[in-house]
């Protein structure tokens, strides 16, 4: 019965509330029809997941081992001698001297 008597004094209360606004006598309805999907704007819905950065690891530095200088030619080792021709007839050295009737002697250059 209680129920009863809240729904009904509820229904009066809107009736009264309703008939109380001020309304215009030009008013009009409009009614609109939409088709799509409904926009509820920024804030529902989920929130943009965003990946962590990439971890990058920068390669090892290259060490390179310090190489042994070269070590020099050994001083006992005598660089190859060299020599000129020398022709007794007719005298005088090669190339000045193309052909030798006798055997040509080897000179050690200086």
């Amino acid at each position: 019965m209680m129920k009863r008597t809240a729904l009904i004094l509820g229904g009066l209360a809107l009736v009264v509330g309703v008939a109380a606004i001020p309304q215009k006598a030009d008013a009009r309805v409009f009614v609109g029809v939409g088709i799509g999907v409904p926009y509820y704007g920024y804030g529902y819905g989920y929130a943009p997941y965003y990946y962590p950065p990439a971890v990058v690891y920068a390669p090892p530095p290259v060490v390179y081992a310090p190489q042994p200088a070269p070590e020099p030619a050994p001083s006992y080792i005598a660089p190859p001698q060299q020599f000129s021709y020398y022709c007794d007839n007719p005298q005088g050295y090669y190339p000045s001297v193309p052909s030798c009737s006798t055997p040509w002697r080897e000179v050690p250059r200086k």
